[in-house]
């Protein structure tokens, strides 16, 4: 493995463990906070980053056998663990958002809960504050080493933060209505803000579950797919191939791409150093040989071999 990127999964490894120990702390904090305040909404958010602390500990571990490359019984290495994760992440998340919902609508059904909302409203500021705080870090870290695992977490602390931000601007409504003609509104405000935040965080789990089965399903990628035409393109009309195949596809961060050239039939030789020197030029306008691209590119007469 090049330096580079070996200095790249380790500082991703590095980054999702001070995610999961981070994640991990505010989990057991808003769980305890929340059960002794007797908030339902809080202790959801504490459940959920839970949910998202066991997501980013197995995303480690996932990480770790990435940078092992390939071996004898997964000859591609371990990328596609990448997509897998995802899905199993985004659908443990939907499922707590679901969990979530109920639970708040049979709260509303039930007449609500009477809770004093000053320091659930502190409390749950605190909180977005952090997680925002760490959404805003985690994304720029994923830009900056390409990381899909990162890009998850990062959106998890996105989805974290906007529910405890929900939850803060929603206890100071409860404390305004608590003293005000409307007091009898403030004991449904707990579980309708469990309801609300559950209905607004549960398409965030779904874009990475789409994403997630788009790889697995090998869906090709629309901008790595028009990438290879056009290389592929450029190089048979310079080197005068009278035809040329591609076929792409992207497994979290592994693409594999496949690209064909016909020559007319006995008309047209090369030496092997010159094939070299084409598959150079087309793995240089797909931008170098990147850790994690196969590239297959065949030379024939014969178009029935593409």
């Amino acid at each position: 493995m090049a330096p580079d990127r070996n200095a790249k999964a380790l500082k991703e490894q590095w980054l999702l463990k001070v995610s999961m120990v981070t994640v991990l702390g505010i989990a057991l904090v808003s769980i305890g906070f929340g059960l002794w305040y007797g908030s339902a909404a809080i202790t959801f958010d504490g459940f959920y980053n839970l949910a998202d602390a066991s997501m980013t500990f197995v995303a480690l571990l996932v990480a770790r056998l990435i940078v092992r490359g390939e071996d004898d019984r997964f000859q591609y290495g371990y990328w596609h663990l990448e997509p897998l994760l995802g899905m199993v992440s985004g659908a443990i998340l939907a499922m707590t958002c679901v969990y979530a919902f109920v639970d708040g609508v049979r709260g509303l059904l039930a007449g609500g809960d009477v809770i004093d909302f000053g320091p659930g409203s502190l409390f749950a500021g605190m909180v977005g504050v952090l997680s925002i705080g760490m959404y805003f870090f985690m994304r720029h870290s994923a830009a900056d080493i390409n990381s899909e695992f990162l890009r998850i977490d990062a959106r998890g602390w996105l989805m974290g933060g906007v529910l405890s931000f929900a939850l803060c601007v929603s206890f100071l409504l409860g404390a305004l209505l608590a003293n005000s003609p409307l007091a009898y509104l403030a004991p449904y405000v707990d579980p309708a803000v469990l309801t609300v935040a559950a209905l607004c965080l549960t398409p965030f789990p779904f874009v990475t579950l789409w994403k997630a089965v788009s790889d697995i399903l090998q869906i090709a990628p629309a901008d790595l797919n028009e990438r290879v035409r056009k290389a592929a393109k450029e190089v048979a009309d310079k080197h005068g191939f009278i035809e040329y195949t591609w076929h792409v596809a992207r497994v979290g961060r592994q693409q594999f791409i496949e690209i064909g050239l016909v020559a007319p039939s006995g008309a047209l030789t090369k030496s092997f150093e010159e094939l070299d020197q084409i598959r150079e030029e087309i793995s240089d306008a797909m931008g170098g040989k990147e850790p994690g691209c196969w590239l297959t590119v065949d030379f024939t007469a014969d178009r029935r071999w593409i």
